[in-house]
């Protein structure tokens, strides 16, 4: 691979970037850069935003990740808008693009990238030039089946017959097993990792089981089947190559509606086989796919309608919003060495503050100070 940590460059010559020839471990990850860094690194393409002028030329934006986070880069190009519009249409979301000499900025109270015409360049990179573990985060594989256990013992606690056979002709597929455990929750904000939807649906699955101890007058094995599968539709609606992605299914359709064909889908097989599943059990549980978001407004084509589809939409946020707290917590951390912070609220419309320090951190030291009084 051309050495993009030394390049010389003639005054005023557009920066280029040479095709690679092997394979290159990334040194620069985003949760360590800094403002006034220097970028000479590859990245995965997750956004892309068409070009348009500015005072001296035309520019274009993007946004790229790697396993450790995401951030935006900009592209400051001359008068020679072609050349731009040929760099921009030179790779997609979902490609490799390698950078070189862009420069970390504050923009915002936000860090993102910006890359010169005349300084830096960038361009996409082959296949066989990067290591694919370098750009999306994931659970390492004793976490995964440690958590896949757990399911698994979730499932053989269901007593009803006709959901413990949904289950497991879910369960016995090899090939939905692996879906079911390596794939992310969401692009951004929560369980955005290979393995995060296993994590997030086992955690949905404990919460409501929880909640079925204070409310006995519930039906369990109806809430577990649905906090297990509620989210099965994901496995169709995200693709995971060095970046997640939506597929045409997912921007189409979405997880919920797939989910709930799906399960109807197996519960048509059952019955296909001679064997039996109740009307209403399958009305029950694709009910509560369907309105798993709690409100028309989240995504939900319909509103929780029984007390078990009421429960599992809740669990479901909650899991989800505890998780996004602590995530964009660490992500804090990682750049600010302050008490506080404040993030941006999509719920408010406004930011909010963020205190830092773990509250757990916080009672050791107590402990501590009031030992050595």
């Amino acid at each position: 691979m051309t050495d993009i940590y030394h390049y010389d460059k003639k005054n005023n010559e557009q920066a280029m970037i040479s095709t690679g020839t092997e394979k290159r471990k990334k040194e620069q990850y985003i949760e360590n850069l800094r403002e006034g860094d220097t970028i000479n690194d590859v990245f995965s393409v997750k956004i892309k935003n068409a070009p348009r002028s500015y005072r001296k030329g035309t520019m274009f934006d993007f946004v790229v990740v790697d396993k450790t986070g995401e951030i935006a880069v900009k592209y400051w190009g001359g008068d020679k808008k072609d050349r731009v519009k040929r760099l921009f249409d030179s790779f997609k979301t979902g490609d490799v693009i390698q950078i070189r000499a862009g420069t970390v900025e504050t923009y915002n109270d936000q860090l993102q990238v910006s890359i010169n015409e005349t300084s830096g360049g960038l361009r996409r990179c082959g296949d066989d030039e990067y290591v694919k573990s370098d750009f999306i985060a994931a659970l390492d594989e004793h976490q995964i089946s440690s958590l896949f256990s757990q399911v698994k013992t979730i499932i053989s606690e269901i007593e009803n017959p006709q959901l413990k056979k949904l289950l497991q002709l879910f369960f016995e597929e090899t090939t939905f097993v692996h879906q079911y455990t390596h794939s992310p929750s969401a692009m951004t904000f929560h369980h955005n990792y290979v393995g995060g939807n296993l994590q997030h649906s086992l955690g949905v699955a404990r919460l409501v089981k929880t909640i079925c101890e204070y409310y006995p007058g519930l039906n369990k094995d109806l809430i577990l089947t649905g906090a297990l599968l509620h989210d099965v539709g994901k496995l169709r609606e995200y693709q995971t190559t060095t970046s997640i992605e939506k597929t045409d299914e997912g921007n189409f359709i979405g997880h919920i509606v797939i989910g709930e064909r799906w399960i109807r889908e197996k519960i048509d097989k059952i019955r296909g086989e001679n064997g039996a599943f109740d009307e209403r059990l399958e009305l029950y549980l694709s009910h509560m796919i369907l309105s798993h978001h709690g409100k028309y407004e989240y995504g939900s084509p319909r509103m929780p309608k029984i007390a078990e589809a009421a429960v599992l939409a809740q669990a479901d946020l909650m899991d989800s919003q505890v998780k996004n707290y602590l995530q964009s917590q660490e992500d804090q951390k990682k750049s600010n060495n302050e008490d506080w912070a404040f993030v941006w609220d999509p719920d408010v419309g406004r930011k909010k503050a963020m205190y830092l320090p773990s509250t757990f951190e916080d009672g050791q030291q107590l402990k501590k100070e009031e030992s050595d009084i």
